[in-house]
């Protein structure tokens, strides 16, 4: 059977060559923008990978700036403080040379400004452009401009475990004589994507996805259109004054996030200083396949000299476990669902139960120069069916009812090198939201930033992403103190301190806690071909004593030690190789370790590129699981857990069929040791190895 699929795959891979080359003869050749690997830059970002930490949202805001690039005559200081490269020193720098000199006239011209270096650079351009004439000068119909954009792609992907899943297997008899639950639709897992922009101009497309057991359905009365998930957009940029228009599915950055965060937000990272801070991006053109998380409806800015106008409005149906209403109580909602999987019966009868509607605005000042700005914010939540969560003892503060309010304030202002920025926010509860921080340039060499937060453990937003130990701005109160300090061009250390107290119970902490984390990272890069950089981090947290026969549950503090080193090389223009050892240590009543070891290679030979990993682990329990990004396929991401013990490999291809036309082929094995089953639930698997195969195709039209 596994046979079987594979070859089924291999001629639908080897169909897409051909159409692809086939499309390509009859149509005009135009080069391919060059590629940036982003799983390598969002390896220099993130300290370390973690199960929390949202993987889609992290590549979709790299993508979203890569497939956007900025244009360097037009870009804000937001715009550019959203790349988490440049320091305040070289922000200023480049504002007051394109004050001095006016437009740029090549992306060359980077070398000019003082400041710039040529590894500043390198990171640069794959996230910028220069254009010759601006959207003004062309005076076609939008509908022309699109029609003729070259910006124009389609991506398809599918992929699958090629092991039998329990989800997928035959039904058990249950006590009671009932069949129990298995998934509903096919194993394969597809996806499809369109996209068609002009940076400053438009941006027109939409995304399609199912995911493996969920299926294909044409069923609008439970808004399902075929694909179990289908998002769109259109957002209209620049045209006279109005700054922004989107409509379809959109996110909104509004001040330091708390009421109004898109996408992903950095946070603690390697990069120890700059990504503290969110940028005002404003509104953004919502494209990944994460279901919650963005509005759907529309949304607008509008320039009324130095002020900017936005407001916006959602409507949209959540998934809910929503609990009937019976003789004695009326309907509601016990739990929101994040997870977007509609695969069991239990599932589909979860899926788009509740209307959430969101309104709102925001009006910010910004000063002629750019160094200052500050501006208010109102949000506003409605649910048909109010959320009462099952009572515990650590959610007696999360929010309750059909509806939720936030107002807040937020700045912005540079001195010199240093930015002050911050935002305060309240919500109906009456719980207090706020953070506020200072990102400064000491000197060429040296940057430093700290940053301070509150959070009440009442305060409610559902959009909100700030600054925070949490997943949630919630009951959390902390300082961060950051530092990147380069004493010679080819050495760069970063560190960070992070210190934090909950005031309130957390799941799994039957009392207030307190904790704190540390970092140490030190690269060193003696060549443009060699890289070698080491880190530490250690992390204090209190939490429940495990195993306790007591009624009461006893907090004690856990000690978490995590050791990294790694080696880049660059051998030649077709070959690189990479080190990576990975260790961690958790104690608490007992010590217990883990170890992750990875080799990987990536070879070019002309339209070829094949990459592929070695690693071995032996962790002791699930404390010490291992994560690391491995490469996978464009636009695509893959953190796999290495957990218990065994070996994982995987081989990436890709090959440029014409200019105009890619694809991908990935295959990834684990195979664990004195192990009988991988997984848990309806994805367990009845062996010790899982694989997993994936194809891909992207077009330019």
């Amino acid at each position: 059977m596994n046979l079987l699929k594979a070859k089924r795959l291999i001629q639908v891979l080897i169909f897409l060559v051909i159409f692809c080359s086939w499309v390509d003869i009859v149509k005009a050749q135009q080069p391919a923008r060059k590629e940036i690997d982003l799983d390598d830059f969002a390896q220099q970002l993130l300290a370390t990978q973690k199960e929390d930490a949202n993987f889609d949202d992290l590549y979709e805001s790299l993508l979203q700036l890569y497939t956007h690039p900025l244009d360097l005559n037009i870009a804000t200081r937001d715009l550019l403080g959203s790349l988490y490269i440049l320091s305040e020193a070289q922000i200023n720098s480049f504002v007051d040379y394109r004050k001095t000199n006016g437009r740029l006239l090549s992306i060359y011209e980077l070398q000019a400004i003082p400041g710039f270096d040529i590894p500043t650079i390198q990171k640069l351009l794959p996230f910028v452009t220069v254009y010759d004439n601006g959207n003004a000068s062309d005076n076609r119909s939008l509908w022309k401009r699109i029609l003729t954009e070259r910006s124009n792609t389609l991506l398809l992907r599918y992929d699958q475990t090629l092991e039998k899943k329990k989800g997928f297997l035959p039904p058990d008899t249950a006590r009671d004589g009932s069949l129990t639950q298995r998934y509903t639709g096919s194993a394969g897992h597809w996806y499809a994507r369109y996209r068609i922009n002009h940076p400053g101009d438009f941006s027109l497309g939409f995304t399609m996805e199912k995911d493996a057991g969920e299926q294909i359905v044409w069923q609008p009365s439970r808004y399902q259109y075929g694909a179990d998930f289908f998002s769109w957009h259109l957002l209209l940029e620049n045209k006279r004054h109005w700054k922004k228009i989107a409509i379809g599915d959109y996110q909104l950055q509004i001040g330091q996030g708390l009421l109004l965060s898109a996408g992903f937000s950095v946070g603690k990272g390697a990069s120890t200083v700059e990504t503290i801070r969110r940028s005002q991006v404003g509104i953004r053109p919502y494209t990944s396949v994460m279901e919650t998380g963005f509005l759907r409806g529309g949304a607008a800015t509008y320039v009324l000299g130095k002020f900017e106008v936005t407001g916006f409005y959602s409507h949209i149906h959540r998934d809910a476990n929503v609990n009937d209403s019976d003789s004695l109580t009326d309907s509601y909602i016990s739990s929101l669902l994040l997870a977007g999987y509609h695969r069991t019966p239990h599932e589909l009868a979860t899926r788009a139960t509740v209307l959430e509607q969101t309104s709102g605005g925001d009006i910010t000042y910004k000063s002629a120069a750019g160094r200052f700005e500050m501006g208010g914010t109102f949000i506003y939540t409605q649910y048909d069916t109010p959320i009462q969560k099952i009572p515990r003892r650590y959610n007696q503060f999360e929010f309750s009812g059909k509806n939720n309010t936030g107002i807040g304030l937020h700045y912005s202002y540079v001195w010199q090198n240093f930015n002050l920025f911050g935002e305060a926010a309240r919500s109906s509860s009456g719980g207090l939201g706020v953070v506020s921080g200072i990102i400064g340039s000491l000197s060429p060499r040296l940057s430093t930033s700290l940053l301070i937060r509150h959070y009440d453990r009442n305060f409610h937003t559902f959009y909100g992403g700030a600054f925070g130990e949490n997943t949630r701005n919630i009951n959390e109160s902390g300082i961060y103190w950051g530092v990147k300090f380069n004493p010679t061009r080819r050495i760069t250390l970063t560190a960070y301190y992070d210190s934090y107290r909950f005031s309130w119970l957390k799941y799994r902490v039957d009392g207030p806690s307190e904790g704190f984390d540390y970092l140490l990272r030190l690269a060193w890069q003696p060549t443009k071909k060699l890289l070698l950089y080491t880190q530490y981090r250690e992390e204090h947290k209190q939490r429940n004593e495990p195993d306790q026969d007591s009624p009461i549950n006893f907090i004690t503090e856990t000690i978490r030690k995590q050791y990294l080193f790694n080696i880049d090389f660059q051998a030649n223009d077709y070959l690189f190789l990479r080190t990576r050892v990975q260790f961690s240590s958790f104690k608490q009543s007992t010590l217990t370790t883990g170890y992750a070891i990875m080799e990987d290679l990536t070879l070019k030979l002309r339209r070829w590129q094949i990459s592929t990993r070695f690693a071995l682990f032996d962790t002791e329990d699930y404390d010490n699981r291992q994560y690391a990004f491995e490469k996978d396929v464009l636009n695509s991401f893959s953190v796999p857990m290495y957990y218990l013990r065994g070996a994982r490999y995987y081989l990436l291809l890709n090959y440029d069929v014409t200019p105009r036309c890619s694809v991908w082929f990935r295959v990834a094995r684990t195979s664990l040791v004195n192990q009988d089953t991988m997984g848990s639930g309806l994805d367990q698997i009845n062996g010790p190895q899982r694989t997993d195969i994936k194809v891909q195709v992207r077009y330019h039209l």
